[in-house]
């Protein structure tokens, strides 16, 4: 058994971050964060295409809140679920799962209300209520409008499901950086319902950590997003924003592994100015002949929104001519919106510059991926 295999979600790896480091320039509307982990010789594996498994913790903030709200001690035994052991009632509620609604609590909840959805929602039929008031709310929401102290700590910790890891792809060579691990985390935030959300993991990662903060993680290693075993393969790269990061793994390793292949990237943000991530590093890889070709899509630096997707149809032409050639063509990124346009910016050059039609081109598409030559990393944002 490797090293690696015993760490899991259930048996994570309890590393230290040596680094966190802002990535976007003063002004920009991002918070995009560099952050370094260290693993040691004994911590997971990895290889450039690979994720990090996190496993994040709440904001101290919400945890006060519903301790408040149960008029409860932090220091009081609870039991986990699952058989999950006891913990301090503030520890057990680190990591469990508050920043959403906890439907198995509505019903408890629901005779300590005044208010007339939340009891409604107890009824189980009304399911697209349900999913309405859900959405943007989490448990403090719901607590807000139920009498304080109406559960004991226990019971509403039976209610509560376990917080899930979060899956970030690793933006690190284990070559150039032994030991190490790297994460490009974008900082969500959000307002909703008259209060300011953030992302659990990303919030965790970016800013309530710091050099020296121990993290639970675990490598969750891909089957299908990697390089190509020939480094004479040329690979196209699509990852706007964080989507950058399993590229700047696999420019690291080709630039220690060598090989003939070429490699194109193509990256967008907002403002180039503010949000071109790792650009030094690009424009170095520029310079040593690594990166052979940049394509860059900033959408608000003009009158009109550019995307990644944009340039691919400019430079449909050439793009054609490195599919045809063999590259491998990967995308990374959000998976709702810039991967669907991204996907039918490909069927386009495929059925324009390869001359096929419609279904001709959907086909050839077909078979790309069945060859292992189109592959995503893609999520939802």
């Amino acid at each position: 058994m490797t090293v690696d295999a015993i760490y899991n979600a259930k048996h994570p790896y309890q590393a230290t971050i040596s680094e966190i480091r802002e990535l976007n320039g003063a002004g920009s509307q991002k918070d995009t964060r560099h952050v370094i982990i260290y693993l040691g010789e004994e911590g997971p594996q990895y290889v450039p295409g690979d994720s990090l498994g996190i496993l994040p913790r709440n904001n101290p903030e919400l945890v006060q809140r519903v301790i408040d709200w149960l008029g409860a001690k932090a220091d009081e035994s609870v039991d986990l679920p699952k058989g999950g052991g006891t913990l301090p009632l503030s520890e057990a509620l680190q990591c469990l799962e508050i920043s959403k609604v906890p439907k198995n609590l509505l019903q408890p909840l629901s005779a300590h209300t005044n208010d007339e959805v939340l009891r409604k929602l107890a009824d189980p039929t009304e399911k697209e209520l349900l999913t309405a008031y859900c959405d943007g709310r989490d448990l403090c929401d719901i607590l807000a409008v139920c009498r304080p102290g109406a559960l004991s700590a226990q019971e509403l910790v039976d209610g509560l499901k376990p917080l899930l890891p979060r899956l970030y792809s690793i933006a690190s060579s284990p070559r150039a950086h032994p030991g190490e691990v790297h994460l490009t985390v974008g900082v969500v935030t959000w307002e909703s319902h008259g209060r300011l959300r953030e992302g659990v993991a990303s919030s965790y990662l970016g800013r309530r950590s710091c050099s020296g903060s121990k993290v639970e993680v675990f490598v969750h290693h891909s089957k299908n997003f990697g390089l190509p075993e020939d480094p004479a393969t040329d690979i196209i790269m699509v990852g706007p924003g964080t989507g950058i990061a399993p590229f700047r793994a696999f420019l690291e390793e080709r630039r220690i592994v060598g090989g003939s292949g070429r490699n194109w990237l193509f990256f967008g943000d907002q403002h180039s100015a503010t949000d071109y991530l790792y650009h030094e590093e690009m424009a170095s890889l520029q310079q040593e002949g690594i990166l052979h070709r940049v394509d860059l899509a900033f959408s608000r630096d003009q009158g009109h929104k550019v995307y990644v997707q944009h340039r691919m149809l400019e430079r449909g032409a050439e793009l054609w001519r490195w599919i045809q050639g063999g590259a491998i063509f990967y995308v990374c990124g959000d998976a709702l919106r810039m991967a669907k346009d991204v996907d039918a910016a490909l069927h386009q050059v495929v059925q324009e510059h390869g001359g096929m039609s419609h279904e001709d081109a959907v086909v050839f598409v077909k078979q790309l991926k069945k060859d292992k030559r189109y592959l995503r990393d893609v999520y939802a944002v």
